[in-house]
């Protein structure tokens, strides 16, 4: 079954009062909805919290789901809203890093022998400060784009953006980005980074 299909087949059980279905929908969906909320407040305990949030949200709104996107889309637009309502009433101040953060996966180290994994690891841990760097919005966006493989129609529609604006936070973002690894990791990596 067809991921989309297979998303409307277990919305459909859970309207009818399946809590297993909305247990499956948490499992599939849980690690994506965390990590656009902890790209958004850049603190794991907040994460979390938005996280449990969201699915709180769409357990009591799923009724409301039009199918005219796909559920996924949906589902990351009540995650990133979320996310942002809680950065609009944070208290000012500075936010830890959080170093147990490993959602983010530059490439698949696997088939790579020690040098390209030690490369790897540390192109992962500046590209995650240069994120954390980036205000909430642009790290939120950056992150579907490149990290979630969302199209640019499906970011309109989660963040309300118009797509100008989109575009032009990708692309301001993903010079921002360069410059900063390029600052850190040296002129080796320009030729990684496009």
């Amino acid at each position: 079954m067809h991921q989309t299909e297979e998303d409307i087949h277990i919305v459909g059980r859970i309207l009818k009062g399946d809590q297993a279905a909305f247990r499956q929908l948490v499992e599939r969906y849980k690690d994506y909805v965390f990590t656009i909320c902890m790209r958004v407040l850049n603190q794991r305990e907040e994460a979390e919290e938005a996280a449990q949030d969201v699915f709180i949200k769409v357990y009591k709104t799923l009724g409301s789901f039009e199918q005219k996107a796909k559920f996924s889309t949906w589902l990351y637009t009540v995650a990133y809203r979320t996310a942002l309502d809680k950065v609009r009433v944070r208290k000012k101040g500075n936010v830890p890093l959080d170093s147990e953060d490993n959602h983010l996966q530059v490439s698949d180290p696997t088939q790579a022998n020690a040098e390209q994994i030690i490369n790897t690891e540390m192109l992962q841990a500046q590209l995650l400060v240069a994120i954390r760097k980036l205000k909430p919005q642009d790290a939120a966006v950056v992150t579907l784009f490149y990290l979630k493989e969302k199209s640019i129609k499906e970011i309109v529609e989660i963040t309300g953006l118009t797509l100008t604006n989109v575009k032009t936070k990708l692309h301001r973002t993903r010079e921002s980005l360069k410059r900063h690894l390029e600052k850190q990791l040296g002129s080796e990596i320009k030729d990684n980074l496009r």
